[in-house]
């Protein structure tokens, strides 16, 4: 099986050119023990899926079907906003954080045990632990691991070379491990390209993010348990978001969200009616969420991250939670 690296831009899923009318109304350096951390055994948030939209997370068991092959999976993250390393992801001892562990620059051998590990943002698929939410873990480290067992950060290596471990675990190391596998699958050119294509989306920005990982990954956000189910809920929007909208250039994809936030504002400041204000309202909150699948993030723990820094915020100022209150109005 060919391994040569294709650079050539693959056609990602989008909106048609001209935009519809609006309806009218009518590890160590982790902080993670080795004795403590528990090796996941990450399954494809696509597992058993075989139609255009991949909602349904079941974390059931891989039936060994080419559907859950390391290319199939490869290329339905792609397709689907995410990304696919090959790779291990170790677990924190209350199973909701996780490092993500690649073979180090210049290795020449898979990591044992290590398997196609789909990511989102800074979020990692890891449905092989029950207290997983909805299977999506946030990262708090991604390491590098040499042939002779040393392990080494990526946040003490510099961009370039972090940008270059993580696509060394991409494409060329799924390829590999197919082989390994014995599994038939072969990814036509255009597919290649398509891989890359998302690899080259998120891999400088997850680079980027190594050192910041540990100090802003949210778990509970603002303490409250029982936000976590409407973060699941804020999720599969996103993935509604993605399987309607599909995946816009981000110059054209941004350029549409700002004339909607434009437009929101517009209407605010004129007074208009309830239904236009939530006409455009409309708009922006889906054009966020737009914005998500185009930049390859996830939107819930992105929400997580602005809403549990307010909380801290506050609790650092007033030492409890006081809301903005309006000044009162003059009698």
């Amino acid at each position: 099986m060919s391994t040569e690296r294709i650079r050539v831009p693959g056609e990602l899923p989008g909106l048609p050119g001209q935009r519809q009318p609006r309806p009218q109304a009518g590890p160590t350096a982790s902080g993670l023990s080795h004795a403590a951390a528990a090796t996941l055994a990450p399954l494809s948030p696509y597992n058993g899926d075989t139609s255009a939209s991949p909602a349904a997370f079941t974390g059931a068991a891989s039936s060994g079907s080419p559907d859950d092959s390391a290319l199939t999976v490869a290329l339905r993250a792609a397709d689907y906003a995410d990304v696919c390393l090959v790779g291990r992801l170790t677990a924190d001892e209350e199973g909701v954080r996780c490092v993500l562990e690649v073979a180090a620059p210049g290795s020449t051998i898979l990591l044992p045990g290590a398997c196609p590990v789909v990511l989102r943002g800074t979020m990692a698929y890891a449905a092989g632990t029950p207290e997983a939410s909805a299977g999506w873990l946030p990262l708090i480290a991604i390491t590098a691991r040499a042939e002779d067992d040393s392990s080494l950060d990526l946040a003490a290596l510099p961009l370039a070379a972090r940008i270059t471990v993580l696509e060394q675990a991409g494409l060329d190391a799924l390829e590999l491990l197919a082989a390994q596998r014995g599994e038939d699958t072969v990814l036509t050119a255009g597919q290649r390209c398509r891989v890359r294509e998302a690899e080259r989306e998120a891999l400088v920005p997850l680079a980027g993010a190594c050192g910041d990982l540990a100090g802003t990954a949210v778990t509970v956000p603002g303490g409250d348990a029982r936000v976590l189910d409407d973060l699941r809920a804020l999720r599969r929007l996103q993935e509604r978001c993605r399987d309607l909208y599909g995946r816009l250039e981000p110059e054209r994809a941004l350029a549409w969200a700002l004339e909607e936030l434009g437009e929101l504002s517009q209407a605010m400041r004129r007074g208009e009616s309830a239904v236009r204000l939530e006409e455009e309202l409309g708009q922006v909150l889906v054009w966020a969420l737009c914005l998500a699948n185009v930049t390859r993030t996830d939107a819930a723990h992105a929400f997580a991250k602005g809403f549990s820094g307010e909380y801290e915020r506050q609790l650092r100022k007033h030492g409890t939670i006081k809301p903005y209150r309006r000044a009162a109005p003059p009698c």
